[in-house]
């Protein structure tokens, strides 16, 4: 009986520490900003794609109404949606970019906000 109690010390204590030290990981920052524009879902997805491409993010991808690309350490996401206002053809634009870095973070989402 002695043992079995020892054990389940050991698993309690095993499990806390572990949890503790997954509970110490730091989630990476996340920052957006949005705006409305006059065009339509294409012209958004092609002014998003060449604002990255003009940052030399790397494997931009385009996805139904979003475009996304990575550097060695964040990535970049453009989501474009299209009004549903027939009198007038606006898109609003959001990007949102991640990274462990938040300086770099912030960083590429003003330039990216610039390139757009």
């Amino acid at each position: 009986m002695t043992i079995s109690r020892v054990w389940s010390v050991l698993a309690i204590g095993a499990s806390a520490t572990f949890w503790g030290l997954a509970a110490q990981a730091q989630a990476p920052g996340l920052y957006y900003a949005w705006r409305s524009i006059n065009g339509d879902l294409t012209a958004c997805l092609n002014r998003s794609t060449a604002a990255l491409t003009s940052q030399e993010l790397d494997n931009i991808q385009v996805e139904g109404n979003s475009v996304a690309g990575t550097t060695a350490d964040s990535t970049a996401v453009f989501v474009c949606l299209e009004s549903l206002d027939t009198t007038t053809v606006t898109t609003t634009v959001m990007i949102m970019v991640s990274s462990n870095n938040d300086d770099v973070a912030f960083e590429l989402r003003e330039t990216l906000k610039e390139s757009f």
